[in-house]
């Protein structure tokens, strides 16, 4: 049952008032982790630093590990050297590294010297590998099983792992070199008869990633193969590590709030939305708004292109919002469905002709519709029946020409590896915006002879 944030804050701020600490230990120590966590984020930083030296060691790890960077960084703050320490050295390797492509490159450094030598190489060698790729994510804290072993063998090697591992329900065999040899179930183990060498139970063409994958292609094939960890193997296909299903949670949340800022025509941010400057909202948002006035001096150029035939007929000027909106507002819904398609695998660049045959289809009935609208509209208006055809033909038309821009730009910026949410929102409405004027005023000059 999900714990209401207000009701335990009341109790807590009682029970400190009061002064009643082993009660409140008690009643921290009875929530969940993600409870916790919460709560730490709701309250001052001075009251969230009591709270949480009222908690366990290692429930205090499992919630340090669930908070957002800013309260994290606050925490750190206040303690000792020593609390410090024996927190990093405590976290799982996969959090810690994400916790410190959160901070400063100075702080890193900071934290790096309280490790011990053997957690200070493991952690400086997850950050040796790119940001965004499997090895930056995957964790070593696996159950690695030898390729002779019996399944009574295989049993007590994983009781014994058990308590330091971040998953044992799948084990990875490996040979004399630890190249990844097979995969196995815990299931599988426990209800094959005794004696059973693990070569004989385990999958011995198990799927894996390299260090170098994208961290959204493992996601991809994570879900893909309904795994719950996925092997990471170096060039040599020596194990390394492993990227289990609550990273790729992380990734996939990480990956959706980017394309969904980058859509928006917003750089991404680290930060929340409340952790985040003014000043840095405000430049996140800039750019692509100074790149869409600098575009859009196109537009007005093209109107200024026509203005003849705008002074000639005034009323062809009160549908250009109707025209450029709709023709944008197309591009963008065909680039949101062009952008998921390629992030799940469901369209690759062999599909390129089957899609763009498919939304010029999609874009002729969606314009006839709409041009059939707009046609009865302008006729209601008592306008002369050239304009009304000239407006329904470019609906069509413009329609038309978004669908096929949301098609094609995506597939464009995948070509020259650049994020294909790039290619959407202000920018795809900008280009049909100068595309459609242009086709609008062509087709008043056919039909109204302009």
């Amino acid at each position: 049952m999900t714990l209401h944030i207000d009701t335990v804050l009341s109790e807590v701020d009682a029970a400190l008032e009061n002064r009643r600490f082993a009660e409140l230990k008690e009643r921290l120590c009875g929530m969940e982790v993600a409870d916790l966590a919460d709560l730490l984020e709701s309250v001052p930083s001075a009251k969230g630093l009591l709270l949480f030296r009222l908690l366990p060691k290692d429930t205090a790890i499992e919630v340090f590990e669930m908070m957002e960077g800013g309260h994290r960084e606050e925490l750190l703050a206040a303690f000792s050297d020593g609390e410090v320490a024996e927190l990093m050295e405590n976290m799982s390797d996969d959090d810690r590294t994400a916790l410190f492509d959160e901070m400063p490159a100075k702080t890193v450094k900071k934290l790096l010297r309280l490790l011990s030598p053997e957690e200070r190489t493991l952690a400086n060698r997850l950050l040796d590998y790119a940001d965004g790729t499997a090895g930056r994510v995957m964790t070593p804290e696996y159950v690695d099983l030898r390729v002779r072993m019996t399944v009574e063998e295989a049993i007590e090697r994983i009781r014994r792992l058990a308590p330091n591992k971040e998953t044992i329900y799948t084990c990875f065999v490996v040979d004399e070199i630890r190249r990844l040899v097979g995969v196995v179930e815990l299931e599988e183990l426990i209800l094959v008869r005794a004696g059973t060498p693990v070569e004989e139970v385990m999958d011995d063409a198990p799927v894996s990633v390299a260090t170098d994958t994208d961290q959204e292609e493992v996601a991809r094939i994570l879900s893909k193969y309904d795994r719950q960890a996925l092997p990471v193997v170096d060039r040599q296909g020596l194990l390394v590590g492993i990227v289990t299903w609550d990273d790729v949670l992380d990734i996939v949340e990480e990956e959706a709030t980017e394309d969904f800022h980058r859509m928006a025509g917003i750089s991404p941010t680290e930060e929340s939305y409340l952790e985040t400057g003014i000043l840095a909202l405000a430049r996140k948002r800039l750019t692509w708004l100074l790149i869409c006035i600098v575009t859009e001096t196109m537009t007005s150029s093209v109107l200024k292109g026509y203005s003849d035939a705008l002074e000639r007929m005034v009323a062809l000027a009160f549908f250009i919002p109707l025209l450029i909106d709709t023709g944008g507002n197309a591009g963008t819904q065909a680039a949101t469905l062009m952008i998921r398609g390629m992030t799940l695998g469901e369209i690759r660049k062999k599909d390129l002709f089957r899609v763009l045959s498919r939304e010029i289809v999609t874009g002729l009935l969606l314009g006839g519709v709409l041009g059939l609208i707009a046609l009865i509209r302008v006729s209601f208006m008592g306008l002369d029946g050239g304009v009304a055809l000239t407006v329904a033909l470019a609906l069509v038309t413009v329609v038309s020409l978004g669908n096929l821009a949301g098609v094609c730009l995506p597939f464009i910026a995948r070509l020259f590896r650049i994020d294909p949410a790039v290619m959407s929102g202000p920018f795809i409405t900008t280009i049909v915006d100068v595309i459609g004027i242009m086709v609008y005023f062509e087709i008043a000059h056919l039909i109204l002879g302009l």
